[in-house]
């Protein structure tokens, strides 16, 4: 993410290694990245993949899930340290022994251009080059890195990998894209059908979700022409009341969202779109990156409602015949 107020400042780059092994693992690991990038000196630049891996140290504990994230950010090491355990406490992190299980945990592995030691913080990080939990996601982001006078990937190919694993769930830390058609007070819906259906607006929605995946609620899908999934896309549908529907992947919770999104999109990633109702787009808008935005002209008899875009902002607009196309993004 990109934060105005640290454009001034001079950058420095980090890597951090991610690990949990308790609870919801995959979902707290991106909620401490999206806590990363909401800070105001950090700009996340990239994510591995997820890994399952077995315990280190401690053996007689669950296995892990492992990931290492590239930052960008303004300020002295200390201060990410900080904020980083801050993150893990809110979290849910209690250190109660040494290498033990764990909700979740940071580590600041390795700053180009410090090394330091001291009671707080040691750069780079003393075990970086000895747990191939840390270097098989490392090599996938920074194979060249070099680390005491070899790179990361010479480092792994000295390394036990045995049991490490590539794992079926979403890395990137806000993995949705939204997409919508609401008229100029917001509305998007009125008992339980579109406001309108505009064919310059149908046109794009196919264009942009074309061989993706999109999800919808309960009643998103019940509007579909026959109930009958989008073609070329793989069809999710979100509901606690919902078993089952021809053609649709149908999931009672957000776990399980997670889920089947990283195993649709464990062999090749593809565009995964929120495309309604109001109470799926209420749902899920913490998770989203961007938003397509289709503005129909006036005002109609809406039931259901967009709901606001706080904390994003608009990047393009497009005049269409009939409508108008924006884009907004996190910031």
């Amino acid at each position: 993410m990109h934060h105005a107020g640290a454009e001034s400042a001079v950058k420095q780059t980090a890597y951090i290694g991610l690990g949990a092994n308790l609870g919801a693992r995959g979902e707290t690991m991106r909620a401490a990245l999206r806590a990363l990038a909401e800070l105001s000196f950090v700009q996340i630049d990239c994510v591995s993949s997820f890994y399952e891996t077995p315990p280190w140290g401690k053996i007689d504990q669950p296995p892990f899930l492992n990931a290492a994230a590239c930052v960008s950010f303004a300020g002295a090491p200390h201060s990410l340290i900080g904020e980083m355990q801050r993150i893990e406490r809110e979290l849910g992190r209690v250190r109660r022994e040494h290498w033990g299980a764990r909700t979740i945990d940071l580590d600041l592995l390795y700053v180009d251009g410090v090394t330091t030691s001291d009671d707080v913080l040691t750069l780079p990080h003393p075990y970086l080059t000895e747990r191939a939990f840390v270097l098989v996601p490392l090599a996938e982001i920074a194979p060249d890195l070099i680390v005491y006078g070899k790179t990361i990937a010479s480092w792994l190919c000295g390394a036990d990998t045995e049991g490490i694993a590539r794992a079926p769930d979403l890395s990137v830390p806000y993995p949705l894209n939204l997409i919508a058609a609401c008229d100029a007070a917001g509305g998007i819906g009125r008992g339980g059908q579109l406001l309108v259906r505009c064919p310059e607006d149908m046109a794009y929605f196919r264009r942009q979700t074309m061989g993706g995946i999109v999800v919808m609620g309960r009643r998103t899908m019940e509007s579909l022409p026959e109930q009958r999934p989008l073609e070329g896309r793989e069809n999710i549908v979100l509901s606690r009341t919902l078993e089952r529907a021809d053609g649709f992947h149908v999931v009672q919770e957000i776990s399980e969202l997670w889920t089947l999104l990283g195993r649709l999109a464990f062999d090749e990633p593809r565009p995964i779109f929120v495309i309604g109702g109001e109470e799926c787009y209420h749902l899920l808008l913490p998770y989203v990156w961007r938003v397509h935005v289709t503005r129909l002209p006036g005002r109609y008899e809406a039931d259901v409602f967009l709901p606001p875009l706080d904390g994003f902002v608009q990047t393009e607009s497009c005049t269409g015949k009939d409508c108008v196309f924006e884009t907004y993004e996190r910031v």
